[in-house]
C-alpha cells in the first residue's frame, strides 16, 4: 500500500476509536498513556511550534493537535502511569537540555511530523515540565497550554531530546499530512524501561582538569548517556577553567548533556566566549564590562553608544568608568545596569582563582544570567 494512502487508512481507524474513547486515561502496567486530540487543520505548510497543545491554547493555529483532557489531566496520568519526570529545559539555571524517559509514540511521531532539514527527527522525552506551587504544572494554567513544544520551552510536558532555541528551530518541523480540521485521533505514548540520562556531578579542581575529563570520557564511553552539572571549585584559575570549558564544548551533545551549573557559579560556556567580542568594535551590542586587574583592583565599565548623526554606519562609544574597592563594590555597580541587559562581560587575568568570579555571580543582579569570561 503506498505510504499517503497507509497513513490515511491509519487515521480513518484512529479517527473511529477516538469517538468511544475517554478524553485520557493510563495503563500502570504498561506505562502508557492515552488521550485523544482534535485536529486543527493548521496545514502541511506550517512551522510546527506544537504538537499537541491543551484545550484553550491561544497557539493552537500553530500547533497540530488540541488535546480534549486539559494539560493537568495528562500530566497526572504521566504520573499515575509510573513514567517518570526529567528535567525541564531552565534558562534561569542554564539547563539547555531537556532530560528525560524516552517516548514511544503510537501512531510513531514520524508519521506525524517532518524534519525539514534533512536530519532525523529526535526522540520525544519526557521532561515533565516546570512546576508551580502544589506540583501544579506550569503548562496547565499558563499559555499556550503546551503539551508537547517542538522548541526548547521549560513548560512543555514533552520535548524533543535535542537543545532547540526557538527562533533557529522555526521552520524545522513541519506536519506530515494535515488531517480535516475536528478530526478526533487517539495516540498512546509508553515508556518502555529505557532510563533517562544519568545525573552526573563534575567535580573540576586545580591541578585535575585532565583527570576530571578522562573520567567524564570512561563514563560516556560505557554507553549510556549523561546529564552533567559541573562543579568548579573556587581554586580553580580562570586559566583552568577556559582549559576545562573548552573541552566540554567538545563533548556537550544529546548524549552527553553539559546541563546547568552549579548555584552561585557561572555556566561552563561563560568561560568560552567569543574572542572577537574583545573588540568593542565587532560586538553587537554593549554590555557592561567588570575588569579585574593583576594587582587585585577591579573596575566596572558602562559603555553608551550614540547614533545621533544620521547616516551613521556605526555608533560613538563613550564610557563611565567605576572604580571599585572590592568584589561586593563591583557587583553592587554593575547590578543597575541589568535594567538593559542580561549579558555581562568579565576581563580577569589568566591565573586568577574563581573565588572572585563566583562572588561576583552571588552578589550581582540575578536577573544577569549571560556572563563570559575573558582570560588576560
Amino acid at each position: 500500500m503506498p505510504y499517503r494512502f497507509h497513513i490515511l487508512a491509519l487515521a480513518a481507524c484512529a479517527a473511529a476509536a477516538a469517538s468511544a474513547a475517554p478524553a485520557v486515561a493510563f495503563d500502570a502496567e504498561r506505562h502508557s498513556v492515552t488521550f485523544t486530540a482534535t485536529s486543527t487543520d493548521c496545514g502541511v505548510a506550517t512551522p510546527l511550534e506544537f504538537v499537541f497543545v491543551g484545550p484553550g491554547s491561544d497557539h493552537d493555529y500553530e500547533a497540530l493537535y488540541v488535546t480534549d483532557a486539559d494539560v493537568g489531566e495528562i500530566a497526572a496520568a504521566f504520573d499515575k502511569a509510573g513514567i517518570p519526570r526529567g528535567r525541564p529545559y531552565d534558562l534561569a539555571v542554564c539547563r539547555l537540555w531537556p532530560a528525560g524517559v524516552p517516548l514511544e509514540f503510537e501512531p510513531a511521531i514520524t508519521s506525524l511530523v517532518v524534519e525539514t532539514s534533512g536530519g532525523e527527527l529526535p526522540a520525544p522525552v519526557f521532561a515533565g515540565g516546570s512546576r508551580g506551587p502544589g506540583d501544579v504544572p506550569d503548562a496547565a494554567t499558563n499559555m499556550p497550554l503546551a503539551v508537547f513544544a517542538t522548541y526548547n520551552m521549560a513548560q512543555s510536558l514533552i520535548q524533543f531530546d535535542d537543545s532547540l532555541d526557538q527562533s533557529p528551530t522555526y521552520g524545522r518541523f513541519k506536519p506530515r499530512e494535515s488531517p480535516p480540521k475536528g478530526e478526533r485521533r487517539t495516540f498512546t505514548v509508553t515508556w518502555k524501561g529505557t532510563p533517562a540520562p544519568e545525573r552526573v556531578p563534575l567535580r573540576i579542581e586545580p591541578g585535575k582538569v585532565a583527570e576530571a575529563l578522562g573520567a567524564l570520557r570512561a563514563k560516556s564511553a560505557a554507553g549510556a548517556p549523561l546529564d552533567v552539572q559541573c562543579d568548579f571549585a573556587d581554586a580553580l584559575t580562570v586559566r583552568e577553567a577556559s582549559e576545562a570549558a573548552a573541552a566540554l564544548a567538545v563533548v556537550d551533545s544529546p548524549r552527553v548533556k553539559i546541563n546547568g551549573a552549579t548555584p552561585g557559579q557561572l555556566f561552563y560556556r561563560a568561560y568560552v566566549p567569543l574572542e572577537a567580542w574583545r573588540d568593542r568594535t565587532q560586538r553587537l551590542a554593549q554590555p557592561p564590562e567588570v575588569r579585574f586587574a593583576a594587582d587585585g583592583s577591579v573596575k566596572v565599565v558602562e559603555i553608551v553608544e550614540d547614533w545621533s548623526d544620521p547616516g551613521m554606519d556605526d555608533p560613538r562609544l563613550s564610557f563611565k568608568e567605576t572604580s571599585c574597592t572590592g568584589v561586593a563594590e563591583a557587583a553592587k555597580a554593575v547590578s543597575p545596569l541589568a535594567e538593559r541587559t542580561s549579558t555581562v562581560l568579565v576581563f580577569a587575568p589568566a591565573g586568577m582563582t574563581l573565588a572572585k568570579l563566583h562572588e561576583l555571580r552571588r552578589l550581582a543582579d540575578a536577573s544577569i544570567l549571560n556572563w563570559y569570561v575573558f582570560a588576560e
